[in-house]
């Protein structure tokens, strides 16, 4: 927008000087009227001073609670329990994927969070069906940077993995992938990144340990309630894989986030098309409403 300018052809009054009388009356009001302005002008710009330092004091909040594909940089508060199912559906080819992920995490402090999620899953392929326990994963999560006033949070943490109990539900051997997770508000928008680097031991005698790095870039847009997503994620194991998944999460109670997203694979070895779905649910183990409120709940509500 461009500001307006003043008109070339106004008319310019004539100056007070040629008038002695209004010569002296303009010079008694010019105190009068530079103490107004001054008392306004301060009046007016004490309110912004006084929210740029409440925000400064505050964290930064995140958009939503879980994201479809990347990590976020938020952990939960001390003694809070969150609870997120996750059903996902899966097709590559003539292959279906069926999994219920039930995903714990606890807040031992307000920046130190562990982790755990246990997959339940079905595949069906062409040499049949496999049913039962995916591989189990356990996390640990610091954050490192939570500032409000630069609306910048900063996390880093370790994922640990058990093999799962067939090859269908997930590669064989132990692995772990220590990442590092950041959000950023960029005016309405939050921007979301991960990056890891999955370092998987070798399952049998004779096996070399795999590197697999892979990032994850996502896009929010909190409106009310409602928080439309787009994430991005690669990774580099023996070919380059890319992953899409455009959903919205939607907040329709404190405490409470539902979610839903297409997932469609790009490039490499990712499923065609998934649905993903997410249920997440917030406990406080410790404290009363009130208390969660005076430290600052980080809870969503509509």
């Amino acid at each position: 927008m461009t500001a307006a300018r003043p008109s070339r052809g106004r008319a310019r009054p004539a100056p007070a000087a040629r008038n002695p009388a209004a010569a002296a009356a303009s010079r008694r009001a010019r105190p009068r009227i530079s103490l107004g302005l001054l008392l306004a002008a301060s009046t007016a710009a004490a309110p912004a001073e006084q929210e740029r330092t409440e925000a400064a004091g505050e964290p930064a909040q995140p958009a939503v609670e879980e994201l479809f594909l990347g990590e976020t940089a938020f952990p939960q508060e001390a003694l809070e329990l969150q609870v997120t199912s996750a059903p996902t559906w899966e097709r590559d080819g003539r292959r279906v994927r069926f999994g219920i992920p039930l995903l714990l995490e606890l807040g031992i402090t307000d920046r130190l969070q562990i982790g755990g999620e246990l997959p339940l899953e079905l595949v069906r392929n062409e040499r049949g069906v496999a049913a039962g326990l995916g591989a189990v994963q356990a996390e640990a999560l610091v954050n490192l940077v939570n500032d409000g006033a630069l609306g910048l949070a900063l996390s880093a943490g370790l994922e640990a993995e058990l093999p799962a109990g067939a090859r269908e539900l997930g590669a064989p051997g132990y692995a772990l992938s220590p990442f590092v997770s950041l959000d950023k508000a960029v005016g309405g928008v939050h921007v979301a990144l991960s990056a890891s680097a999955e370092v998987r031991l070798p399952a049998a005698r004779g096996d070399a340990a795999e590197l697999s790095p892979g990032v994850a870039l996502g896009v929010i847009l909190p409106l009310g309630a409602v928080a439309p997503t787009v994430e991005l994620a690669a990774e580099l194991e023996d070919t380059a894989a890319l992953l899409l998944a455009s959903g919205v999460l939607w907040h329709p109670a404190r405490g409470l986030e539902l979610g839903a997203a297409l997932e469609l694979g790009l490039m490499g070895e990712t499923p065609d098309v998934g649905l993903l779905l997410l249920v997440t649910s917030e406990i406080e183990l410790a404290g009363d409403d009130d208390d969660h409120l005076k430290h600052g709940s980080r809870s969503r509500s509509p």
